[in-house]
């Protein structure tokens, strides 16, 4: 699809208008306009989801969501509680990404190595295949600093 731009001049003194019509290649821009953002801040226990309400263009996060992992109860052989350890992770890991398949962009950040970790189980799941994951760290964040980061990453995306 292609989108006409057009500028109106004024010719002497007839007062005929004439337009120019110019085909530029608004349809990136729309398509840029109308990718959903959204960021996830997580570490080992809890994620926030920030992101972009479906249809606001105009840079605009809020925080979407919270999810926290199932609390791990000690006992029982190491064995065990590592084979808990890793299931809990996996439900975790399954219910964030559950919520972020909406999403055509996605910047995942954290402290820690639980970020390369999701990274990792999104690489393995289909439904994020031609999805943009971009990966970061940051150390604990206040939810407006949060929202902040993840506006700074996406508005050169949204304009």
């Amino acid at each position: 699809m292609c989108f006409a731009n057009f500028q109106g001049l004024e010719l002497g003194s007839h007062g005929l208008n004439t337009f120019l019509f110019t085909t530029g290649n608004k349809k990136n821009m729309k398509e840029k306009q109308s990718k959903q953002h959204a960021g996830v801040w997580l570490d080992s226990h809890h994620a926030t989801i920030i992101a972009n309400a479906p249809g606001n263009e105009t840079g605009t996060f809020v925080v979407e969501d919270r999810i926290g992992s199932p609390e791990i109860l000690k006992g029982g052989s190491e064995h065990t509680f590592n084979k808990t350890k890793q299931a809990d992770t996996l439900h975790y890991f399954k219910s964030l990404s559950e919520r972020l398949r909406q999403y055509d962009e996605i910047l995942v950040f954290g402290p820690g190595k639980s970020q390369e970790q999701f990274h990792n189980f999104l690489d393995t799941d289909g439904h994020f295949k031609d999805k943009k994951i971009t990966v970061g760290s940051a150390d604990k964040l206040s939810d407006s600093q949060m929202i902040e980061k993840v506006r700074e990453f996406f508005a050169p995306h949204l304009f």
